[in-house]
C-alpha cells in the first residue's frame, strides 16, 4: 500500500494504479487502496472507472466525508 502511495505523491501514476489494482484483486474492500485508485484514475481523466471505485467506497462506509465529497 504505502508504495502505491509513494508513487501517487511523485506522479507515477501508472505504476500506483498498478500496484494498487493487485491490492484489491486481493483484498476488494481495502477502502484506503479504493480511495486512491480513485484519485489515480481522475487524475488519469478515466472518470468512469473513479467514479466506480468511489462508488464501491460509499457501498463500504456510507458515512466517510472524503468519498462523498469527492463523488460530487
Amino acid at each position: 500500500m504505502s508504495r502505491g502511495k509513494a508513487y501517487l505523491i511523485i506522479g507515477k501514476y501508472e505504476e500506483a494504479y498498478a500496484i494498487l489494482t493487485r491490492l484489491l484483486e486481493i483484498e476488494s474492500k481495502n477502502i484506503i487502496a479504493l480511495k486512491y485508485r480513485g484519485e489515480i484514475n481522475y487524475i488519469m481523466e478515466r472518470y468512469e472507472e473513479s467514479i466506480s471505485d468511489l462508488e464501491n467506497l460509499l457501498e463500504i462506509k456510507p458515512g466517510d466525508v472524503w468519498e462523498g465529497e469527492a463523488y460530487n
